[in-house]
């Protein structure tokens, strides 16, 4: 069995009710972080609003577990503002079908061999994007949950790394026609985007980067303050800040 977990925070309706309409047929579940949604906008799939938004990796949690207790192999972790046909529908529950336990999904990235920063797009599958996620339930069962400490960003490589450490396999599915934009959510180079890549890189690096990669980005630092001085982005500098006080989930006012 395939569940549907779709990622919600005040979606653009237009484009959230034609994604409902391709999987009118299946399985889903929506995640409505802030509770903006009624029964009414979701039709027969299960609403679970949350009183905030609680970010990508604990919405994700929230569906996984929900999707678990209905007896679900597969979890498909889906951004809101994703569009694909009944085609790559199709392919991705074919390939369901057919694959071992492993992580799946059309979008492939990369990280940098230095500093392990997120390279999208990339010709080397070093993890998958969260915008499209097939995870099966034995990944879960074996490593756990997402990371929700990162709130947004890079949940989806620690994701990914640790089940390539516990020896599951990264699939990357031909789905053509699926398409989404990175970083639309908080728009790309916002003050909070720059916030939440430069904490989390961070983060990253400290929970599975190699140790010469820790070190180099410790020695580093100095280079990447001033960097973002020069360039002129506070919200990264906030983003080292709260790294360092160690405070993490939703950016809280500070400072961006």
């Amino acid at each position: 069995m395939v569940a549907f977990i779709i990622i919600a925070y005040k979606p653009k309706m237009e484009a959230f009710r034609r994604l409902l309409l391709r999987l009118k047929d299946h399985t889903v579940i929506i995640v409505d972080n802030g509770s903006t949604l009624t029964l009414d906008d979701v039709g027969r799939a299960t609403l679970l609003s949350q009183t905030r938004n609680l970010g990508y990796a604990a919405a994700a949690n929230i569906g996984i577990h929900h999707a678990s207790g209905l007896g679900v192999k597969w979890f498909v972790i889906l951004n809101q503002d994703i569009s694909f046909t009944k085609l790559s529908i199709h392919n991705l529950l074919k390939a369901c079908k057919t694959l071992s336990p492993c992580i799946a999904g059309p979008f492939g990235a990369g990280l940098d061999a230095s500093r392990r920063t997120t390279l999208l797009p990339s010709e080397r599958v070093d993890y998958l994007t969260g915008s499209c996620l097939a995870i099966h339930e034995k990944v879960v069962s074996k490593i756990g949950y997402f990371f929700e400490p990162y709130f947004l960003y890079y949940e989806d490589a620690d994701f990914c790394i640790r089940a390539k450490l516990a020896g599951f396999p990264l699939t990357k599915i031909a789905m053509e026609e699926a398409e989404h934009e990175e970083s639309a959510s908080l728009g790309k180079g916002s003050r909070l985007h720059q916030y939440y890549l430069a904490r989390n890189h961070l983060l990253f690096v400290k929970r599975l980067a190699p140790t010469p990669v820790k070190l180099y980005e410790f020695f580093r630092m100095p280079k990447t303050i001033s960097e973002h001085i020069m360039r002129h982005e506070k919200g990264a500098l906030a983003g080292i800040r709260d790294y360092a006080l160690r405070r993490f989930g939703a950016y809280t006012g500070r400072g961006v």
